[in-house]
This record gives structure tokens, sequence and C-alpha cells, in this order.
């Protein structure tokens, strides 16, 4: 590779909140319908998943409580509204379960279900590891105090590190255009993410 060549990748922005509802619907209806994911891949997001699972299932207890001291003529505008917020953490989760991680031979997609993506060629991963980090924001951003990096998550919390060779450049729209040495994301297993990696050699 010449001093001018570069490695670029490919980041999807978060859409707006139409597409996320969008999103969020479609995953929600593709669960119902017990429709196959596209493709396997690499859960992320755990502690998020079970985070929204008990709140959904918290308020779907409280609504029948507070549903029985309303006003008969109120119940049915209160049942839609928790419906609707019970619903919408659902398909939060659903959203994030069919769209996981991918390793594939050419590239690896990093995947927030519905905050963006992060596709980088698999040619440049040379390794994942375990870390520990607090990123402010959700979905590709920039990581402050690390000029070559890039987070990609739902929540603030990473525990994978992929480590990159030569460094992919990365534009994150009105954050700029980063040379990414190290994406942090995170993943419910590093182990099964190292091992996806080395499933699929660089080409």
């Amino acid at each position: 590779m010449t001093a001018v060549e570069r490695v670029e990748g490919d980041v999807t922005l978060r859409p707006g909140r139409t597409g996320i509802a969008r999103v969020w619907g479609g995953a929600l209806w593709a669960v119902l319908l017990r429709r196959r994911r596209p493709e396997p891949g690499l859960r992320h997001s755990a502690e998020l998943r079970q985070l929204v699972l008990v709140l959904a299932a918290t308020e779907a207890v409280t609504a029948v409580l507070l549903s029985t001291m309303l006003p008969p003529v109120v119940r049915p505008v209160h049942a839609v509204l928790e419906l609707l917020l019970i619903l919408a953490g659902l398909g939060l989760v659903a959203a994030v379960v069919r769209h996981p991680h991918t390793v594939e031979a050419e590239r690896v997609v990093l995947r927030t279900g519905f905050l963006g993506d992060v596709t980088l060629p698999r040619s440049s991963v040379r390794s994942v590891a375990p870390v520990v980090r607090t990123v402010p924001g959700r979905g590709p951003r920039g990581v402050p105090g690390e000029a070559g990096a890039v987070a990609c998550s739902v929540g603030g919390s990473l525990n994978v590190a992929l480590h990159l060779a030569p460094p992919v450049r990365l534009d994150l729209g009105a954050a700029g255009v980063v040379d990414a040495a190290t994406v942090y994301a995170s993943a419910d297993s590093w182990t099964a993410f190292a091992a996806a990696l080395r499933a699929a050699p660089r080409r």
C-alpha cells in the first residue's frame, strides 16, 4: 500500500426518530412471526436487553394496578399509552437481537440495531481483546481523548476492542473523519468474537 492509499470502512449513521421507530416495529413484528434472522451473528448489549425486559415487565404489572385506580373513562387511553410504551421496549430489544455483529471473510460489521453500524475490512482487523471502557454517547462516535479510536454501541459501556492495521478511515458525519486504529464495541462474549475472527481469516 502506498502512502496515498487508504483503507476505508463504512459508517451507517443514526436514523431519525421515524427511522428508529420503523426498525423497532419491523424487528418486533419479525420476532412475533418467528422469522429467522437473515444471517447468524454475535449478540451484543446483553445488559441493555436485560434491563429493558425487566422494565417492560415491571411496567406491565404497574399498569394493571394503576388502571384499577383510574376513573373508567380514562382507562382505555391509559391502556393504549401503556401498551405503546411496553411495545417500544420490546421493539428495542428485538432490534438489538435481530441485528448482531457479523464476521465474514471480507468484512466485520459492528451493529447497534437502530443507532447505526460500522463496517470494517476484514483484512484490517488484526485482533480483538477484552476491555472495560465507558465512552459517552450512542451509535458510531469518536472517543474523547483518543484520536485514533471509534466506538460503536447502543450504550456507553464497551467490553471489546478491535485493533486495526492499517488504520481504517471512518466518516462519522458531523463528528468528522477518523483514521481508526481501534474500534470499541460491546459483545455478549469476546471469546466468541475472537473465535469468529479466527474462523474467517483475512484475505
